[in-house]
C-alpha cells in the first residue's frame, strides 16, 4: 500500500513543487498529483525516484500516515512575503520530527506540562501567572529560559533550516498527552530567539484556539506578553533611570537577555522615554548598523533545546538506526540526529 499523503509529505519538505518533482524524474505534474490523490499507484522505479529528490526511503511511503502537526501560528508568524512553499516546508520539517517525537515519547519519561492556558485575565496577570508557574522571579531577568520551558513540559522542536522570514511557530498537539509545542528555527540571534519563544508562550498562554479573525490583535497582545515576560516593568523602572543611552541599554542587554532595541521599546511603551527619545536611539543604531545585528561584543550566551534530542539519543544508539526506523535518508537523518 502506497500513501499520497505521505508522497505530499516528502515532496513539501523537500521544498519541491509537483511540477518540479515530475520534471526530476520524468513524469508529467498531473501524474504527481493523481499520486498524491491515491488515483495512481507509482511503480517501484518512480517510488525509488521520488525516494532519490527527496530524501526518504521508498518504504516510507507504505508508512500510514499519522496524525499531523496542527499549524498553529506558522500562518501568521510568517511576514507577508514568505513564500507558502518556504512555509510547507518548515511546517513538514517539523510535521516529520513531530511525528518521530510521538512514536517515541511513549518509551521514555516526559516532564510533566506546567505550562497554564488562561481565559479573561490581563497580559500582566497572564505574565504574573506564567513566571510563578516556571519559577522565575517576578522582577529578575530569565535565565536559562529554553531549559526551564522544558522541563515544564514544553516541546521544543529544533529545525537546523534557517528561513530569514520565520523565526518560530507554536501550537497545542497531542503527544502522551496535550502538550504546549513551539517550534524553533535556527541561525538566529540569540536574543531574537528568547523573544520568539516568549512571544509563543504567549500564544500559547493566552490564544488557544486561535482566532483568525484576531490576529493584528492577538499578535499585538504575544508581543506585550514577551516584553512583559521578559522585561518586568517594576524592575525596568528601577534600572532604567534617565538619561537612557546605549551604553545604558548595551548593560541592559547582557543582564536581561533581550535586545538594545527591544529595551529601547519597552522604556517607551512604560513611558520611562519619551517618542522624540525612542527615536533618537534607534537612529543612532542605524548609524552603528545595528538594526539588523547588534554589536558582535554583546552576544549572548547560545542555549539550544536538549529535551528531543535526548528522546532520540536515548532510543537510538546511531544516526543510522534512526535513519532506518524514521525511514529517512542518512544524510537528512543527521539532521534530526545531531540537532533536533
Amino acid at each position: 500500500m502506497i500513501y499520497g499523503d505521505r508522497i505530499r509529505q516528502a515532496r513539501e519538505f523537500a521544498g519541491l513543487t509537483q511540477t518540479q518533482l515530475a520534471n526530476a524524474i520524468g513524469v508529467k505534474q498531473a501524474a504527481i498529483s493523481q499520486m498524491e490523490y491515491g488515483d495512481f499507484v507509482p511503480t517501484q522505479n518512480l517510488l525509488e525516484g521520488i525516494a532519490g529528490k527527496t530524501g526518504f526511503l521508498p518504504s516510507f511511503f507504505e508508512l500510514v500516515p499519522d496524525d499531523e502537526l496542527p499549524f498553529g501560528t506558522l500562518n501568521y508568524r510568517a511576514r507577508k512575503s514568505t513564500t507558502s512553499r518556504e512555509e510547507l516546508k518548515v511546517y513538514q520539517y517539523a510535521n516529520l520530527l513531530y511525528q518521530q517525537v510521538k512514536r517515541i515519547c511513549l518509551d521514555v519519561m516526559m516532564p510533566p506540562n506546567k505550562l497554564p492556558q488562561l481565559r479573561e485575565v490581563t497580559i500582566k496577570q497572564a505574565v504574573e501567572i506564567t513566571r510563578d508557574t516556571l519559577g522565575f522571579n517576578p522582577n529578575e531577568p530569565v535565565k536559562k529560559l529554553i531549559n526551564t520551558i522544558e522541563k515544564n513540559g514544553v516541546i521544543i522542536l529544533n529545525i537546523h533550516r534557517d528561513i530569514p522570514k520565520i523565526d518560530a511557530f507554536s501550537t497545542w498537539a497531542r503527544l502522551d498527552e496535550e502538550r504546549p509545542i513551539i517550534v524553533l528555527l535556527s541561525g538566529k540571534p540569540m536574543d531574537r530567539i528568547r523573544f520568539s519563544i516568549a512571544h509563543e508562550l504567549g500564544h500559547l498562554v493566552l490564544h488557544q484556539p486561535i482566532k483568525k479573525t484576531r490576529l493584528k490583535l492577538i499578535e499585538n497582545e504575544a508581543n506585550e506578553f514577551a516584553s512583559a515576560f521578559l522585561m518586568p516593568e517594576q524592575a525596568m523602572r528601577q534600572e532604567m533611570k534617565p538619561p537612557v543611552t546605549l551604553t545604558l541599554l548595551a548593560k541592559m542587554k547582557l543582564r536581561w537577555g533581550v535586545s538594545m532595541q527591544a529595551l529601547t521599546m519597552q522604556a517607551y511603551n512604560l513611558r520611562i522615554i519619551t517618542q522624540r527619545q525612542a527615536r533618537y536611539l534607534f537612529t543612532q543604531m542605524s548609524a552603528q548598523g545595528w538594526r539588523t545585528r547588534e554589536p558582535s561584543n554583546l552576544d549572548l550566551k547560545v542555549e539550544t533545546p536538549y529535551l528531543v534530542k535526548d528522546m532520540i539519543e536515548s532510543k537510538y544508539k546511531t544516526r543510522a538506526d534512526y535513519a532506518l526506523d524514521a525511514r529517512i535518508d542518512t544524510d537528512v537523518a543527521t539532521e534530526f540526529y545531531v540537532y533536533a
